[in-house]
């Protein structure tokens, strides 16, 4: 959803996901932001704030661009995305300010900002600042984060790749000030109507720049709890007095963008609450890549491994009747992981080629999967922009139907896509990830992968797969709050990664099952070429046994944890449900205890919230490895469920 009013002094443009209203009264700036979920509309300026508040201090006295009245032009306008420009002269004009916003439907706006000096002006400048104050009183839950400008680094079996260093999860209390622009700053809120958080909002800034190209050490990024809001001030120049002479000009890019919980699948779904891969049973096709060679790409191929896991050298490619074998198993999605091309490259160096290794196999490997009734994704890389102008997918693929799996799906890997300490290029990776989504088309799949999944790198994929960096791995199982956080629920869909190394072994058990259960998510068990695909499937088959009870598509998730639904209600805040409704009129209600003792409680279900007939009834599933619960009326009530277990039953 995407629509304007255009009122003359003011413009409110709506999405799915958030409002945003821009009042000339006010310098043109954004003076209302509302989220939303699945229920409810959330306020988060009071007090006259602003989002973001351009603020200057002149001459020793304060300026502000509030107080200044804006000219705003809607200068385009289609429905996946405006374009808007907003002037405004300053200060008694002493600063031009320009201002050109793009919204998007996905609850994304960017503004190109330009603050210029005239001719012949001087002044003295002491601080120039972007402020945000959110209020967040009203709010059960708040988390924040932040990205840094420093790289952090991953160290596996390959080499040493740097990324954008980060620190999540924060509480609210805690607080950060630095000299340097954070790229990126993250906030989390929940209200009563959820368990968790409903909301995901990050506040971007590209470039590390500060005013009249002087020294970096004079900007400055101060984030945190100011009383009853959470504040995150810019400033590109802050703590010395600069003489300034015009003409002269700062230009900087920043982003506000709004996520919610990914409940809703199907070509007309809305870009902010679709996901195509609810509901999917996936095996992650996962044969050795690496191939030996003295010249370039196979000289450079990560053959070193890590002592827990021996050379992983090429097999050969998969048999097409492993298709039917994961098809047999309850398969009804297969990824081909990067062994399907020429050079398969390794996480940018080499780089790979996407040219089909064999092109017969590939085809006969597809068609098999379609015949088989499952929907097929070739491994892609986020961060090698040029896959877009190979024909593989126009060539093998079928649009509105398959997809891709993008690993690296992020623009904070340094030295990719000019990521680097003074730049990060958010507007670029995010209008990169929207054409591959053109591709594959709104009925079709896109999983991102990456160890610091984010809004702005997911908002046009369908599911954020966690768990790539080792630390990763103990915050998307340490606890239900954490799991849900990290695996990025409150704006996207979320998946776990399956394991297939000593490190990994906890995404293949029990628990991660039951985290699966109780999010609506899933795992990805690895299909490799010497084990039947029973044996790595086996930590997740009885969910897999049930979601097989559910037929036709499923077109909507009702999960309480990041989404308010009045379609089940928990009496218990041990026990997680989770309900699957299919566009054939029936639903799958899961209900999973996360806590480290047994757990009793009672959901309800509201039959009347579902697309199910008047006579639909609710039946306990009879399915190994899943535990008793009996049925009344419409309540499913539990009794001394184990931990990590969870409990079935269909709707029809």
């Amino acid at each position: 959803m995407l629509k304007l009013r255009n009122e003359g002094k003011t413009v409110i443009i709506e999405t799915a996901s958030a409002d945003f209203k821009w009042d000339s009264a006010r310098g043109g700036q954004i003076t209302e932001l509302v989220v939303k979920d699945e229920l409810f509309s959330h306020p988060l300026l009071s007090n006259g704030n602003i989002v973001p508040d351009l603020q200057f201090v002149v001459d020793g006295r304060p300026v502000r661009q509030s107080d200044s009245t804006g000219k705003l032009e809607v200068l385009k306008e289609s429905p996946d995305r405006i374009l808007m420009r907003n002037s405004a002269m300053v200060g008694d004009g002493a600063f031009e300010v320009e201002q050109l916003y793009e919204v998007f439907p996905e609850g994304v706006v960017f503004c190109e900002m330009s603050i210029g000096v005239p001719s012949g002006k001087s002044l003295d400048l002491s601080d120039c600042s972007l402020n945000i104050a959110i209020d967040t009183k009203t709010a059960k839950n708040v988390r924040w984060g932040h990205y840094t400008r420093e790289p952090g680094y991953k160290r596996d079996a390959t080499t040493v790749h740097a990324f954008g260093d980060h620190r999540l999860f924060r509480k609210p209390e805690e607080c950060a000030d630095v000299r340097q622009l954070y790229p990126m700053v993250s906030l989390d809120v929940g209200w009563e109507a959820t368990r968790f958080f409903s909301n995901h909002l990050e506040f971007v800034m590209e470039d590390w720049t500060s005013f009249n190209d002087q020294a970096l050490s004079n900007t400055r990024t101060r984030v945190g709890k100011e009383g009853d809001t959470w504040g995150l001030h810019w400033h590109f120049h802050e703590g010395s007095t600069l003489a300034v002479s015009g003409p002269c000009r700062y230009r900087n890019r920043w982003a506000v963008t709004v996520g919610m919980a990914r409940t809703r699948s199907g070509m007309d779904a809305d870009l902010a609450m679709r996901n195509n891969a609810l509901g999917c049973r996936l095996a992650h096709c996962m044969y050795p890549y690496a191939r030996l060679g003295d010249e370039w790409p196979w000289a450079v191929m990560p053959i070193k491994q890590v002592s827990a896991q021996p050379p992983q050298l090429f097999k050969g490619v998969p048999d097409p009747s492993r298709a039917n074998e994961a098809a047999e198993c309850g398969a009804n999605m297969m990824i081909l992981h990067q062994f399907w091309m020429k050079n398969p490259g390794s996480n940018n160096e080499p780089v790979a080629d996407y040219q089909p290794l064999d092109q017969a196999w590939l085809k006969s490997f597809v068609d098999r999967c379609h015949d088989v009734g499952m929907k097929v994704l070739l491994y892609v890389r986020g961060t090698e922009m040029w896959q877009l102008y190979s024909s593989f997918f126009e060539d093998f693929m079928k649009k509105d139907y398959d997809g891709v799996y993008a690993d690296w799906a992020t623009p904070l890997a340094m030295g990719y896509v000019k990521t680097s300490p003074l730049h990060f290029s958010a507007y670029n990776f995010f209008l990169f990830s929207r054409a591959m989504r053109k591709r594959v088309g709104p009925g079709g799949l896109m999983i991102g992968h990456t160890g610091n999944a984010t809004y702005l790198a997911s908002a046009s994929y369908d599911v954020a797969l966690g768990g790539e960096f080792s630390v990763r791995h103990d915050e998307l199982l340490a606890n239900p709050e954490s799991s849900s956080y990290y695996s990025l629920l409150n704006c996207c869909g979320g998946h776990l990664i399956s394991g297939n190394l000593p490190d990994r072994e906890a995404f293949s058990s029990r628990k991660a099952m039951s985290v699966c259960a109780a999010f609506g998510m899933t795992g990805h068990p690895f299909m490799e070429p010497d084990d039947h695909f029973s044996k790595p499937l086996a930590y997740i088959k009885p969910l897999w046994d049930c979601m097989g009870q559910l037929s036709g598509n499923v077109v909507r998730l009702h999960n309480p944890v990041y989404s308010p639904t009045r379609a089940i209600r928990s009496d218990s805040e041990q026990l997680y449900p989770s309900l699957f409704q299919s566009d054939n009129g029936k639903a799958l209600l899961l209900v999973t205890n996360l806590d480290s003792q047994a757990a009793s409680g009672t959901v309800e279900v509201d039959l009347r919230e579902l697309d199910v007939p008047a006579s639909a009834t609710v039946t306990p599933l009879n399915v190994e490895g899943v535990a008793s619960c009996e049925v009344s009326g419409s309540s499913v009530i539990a009794k001394d469920m184990d931990s990590m277990y969870f409990s079935a039953a269909l709707i029809e």
